[in-house]
């Protein structure tokens, strides 16, 4: 299995080539290149998670040809290939936002179908215990590679006048390379019925849909501002792509060792609470953006780029993961239909923000000196939008679940109690108390299963 786990890190590395075009200041530069307006950016910004209602039909077309490695291969090079092709569009000087947002919309429903099949995928590939540790690890080195990439498209942009032309080109090779890399990921048997989940059986599992609920709100939320911190600094502060490349690099790298940590911890604990941990330090770092402007952005970008990293790292890592373990078989209709609620929430979220952002987009006080852009506001309703998600989050049942803040606690206690260079006692002290956690379960079950046997017994 190690070779395996080798080729499907690699096959995420290269794939970033693509991935950066379509989020962070690469994709703001390129909607700015095709005279997106404000408007337009949040609509842009929300294609790829709205497009993800198209997850739904990978179902179809996994039940008919089995063979998922070889469908997420053609869905992928459809996709990237698509998006790609603006370089075109960029040579001939036509760069009008129907023309980006109709490519990026071609690209992102081929991603969402490529998604929930590689979900599918993985779910058969990778054991449930082993899931924390492996995406952790996966998503570690994804870490080092994004801060690389970034860096390279950054300097591009910056130093030469076609370098959006030079970054579309190399995601084409990226994508081959991905491809090649993915071929060597062996395409195990789909473990599920033959005909497959129907959608009104998944309707009618409770807990999956209380899932799919938090999954609505929660990307709503996210989708409100997601599109306007980036433009924030391009457009309203003047910062350079360099500059922003360099904190995603410092953000990249501290991920690095989130991811490491927290995939070990996350096997222990938990997922679902690891998730409450990220979105608590996410709701934290977009308030803090009220702060953002020309005095204030090099320390707050660099507090950003700490705390979002342990934050995304923590979200992306379990709500990867949540999905696989609330779902009761490995049918893609689960994650097509989670995916499809997540992208009727992202739609909703990107024009409610999109309209803020417009009516917000003139408004620039001085107060005392300290400037504040009406964006910032923005900013903060979607820390609360965020926060808010973590009660629909609660009501989640999961196989395994440590209270956050017991979670917590535990982390300040180990924090305070060690010096640094001993913080890894934090994950061996959150490890045994949830094999606590786990055998307290086991003996309240046994109990309440000797408790009822007695009850049959004396009636």
């Amino acid at each position: 299995m190690k070779k395996t786990y080798l080729f499907l890190t690699l096959e995420g590395i290269f794939s970033l080539f693509y991935s950066l075009l379509v989020q962070g200041p690469v994709f703001t530069g390129l909607a700015m290149l095709f005279n997106l307006d404000e408007f337009l950016l949040s609509i842009a910004a929300a294609v790829p998670p709205m497009m993800q209602f198209f997850q739904l039909f990978a179902s179809f077309f996994v039940r008919k040809y089995r063979k998922r490695r070889f469908l997420v291969n053609v869905f992928n090079a459809l996709s990237r290939f698509s998006f790609a092709a603006l370089v075109v569009f960029v040579f001939l000087g036509k760069t009008d936002p129907t023309t980006f947002i109709g490519a990026l919309m071609i690209s992102q429903i081929f991603a969402a179908l490529s998604s929930s099949t590689w979900n599918s995928w993985m779910r058969d590939l990778i054991p449930p215990e082993e899931r924390g540790r492996v995406f952790g690890n996966r998503n570690m080195f994804l870490s080092i590679g994004n801060a690389f990439i970034i860096y390279l498209y950054s300097f591009l942009i910056d130093r030469f006048s076609i370098g959006f032309v030079l970054v579309l080109l190399i995601s084409m090779v990226g994508t081959v390379l991905s491809i090649l890399s993915m071929n060597k990921i062996p395409d195990v048997p789909v473990k599920a019925s033959g005909s497959g989940v129907p959608l009104k059986a998944v309707f009618k599992d409770d807990n999956f849909m209380r899932f799919v609920l938090f999954t609505f709100y929660w990307n709503m939320a996210v989708t409100f501002s997601s599109a306007f911190y980036h433009y924030h600094l391009l457009k309203n502060l003047n910062v350079s792509y360099t500059y922003i490349a360099y904190m995603m690099i410092l953000n990249n790298f501290v991920a690095m060792l989130a991811y490491r940590i927290l995939g070990k911890i996350s096997d222990s604990v938990g997922h679902k609470t690891i998730a409450e941990f990220g979105i608590v330090l996410a709701s934290f770092v977009s308030g803090m953006w009220l702060f953002m402007n020309t005095e204030t952005y090099r320390t707050l970008m660099l507090s950003d780029a700490v705390i979002s990293s342990v934050a995304w790292s923590a979200i992306n890592l379990s709500l990867a993961i949540l999905p696989m373990e609330v779902a009761f078989e490995s049918d893609p209709i689960f994650f097509g239909l989670n995916a499809s609620f997540a992208s009727v929430g992202s739609l909703a979220g990107s024009f409610l923000g999109g309209i803020v952002a417009k009516f917000l987009s003139d408004i620039y006080m001085n107060i005392s000196g300290f400037e504040i852009y009406g964006l910032q506001l923005l900013f903060l309703m979607a820390g609360f939008f965020r926060f808010s998600a973590i009660f629909l989050l609660r009501r989640v049942k999961v196989r395994q679940y440590i209270p956050f803040r017991a979670f917590m606690l535990s982390t300040l206690f180990v924090t305070f109690r060690r010096p640094v260079y001993r913080l890894m006692d934090v994950y061996l002290i959150l490890k045994r108390s949830g094999e606590r956690v786990r055998k307290t379960a086991g003996r309240l079950k046994k109990r309440k299963g000797d408790s009822d046997k007695q009850d049959e017994r004396q009636s």
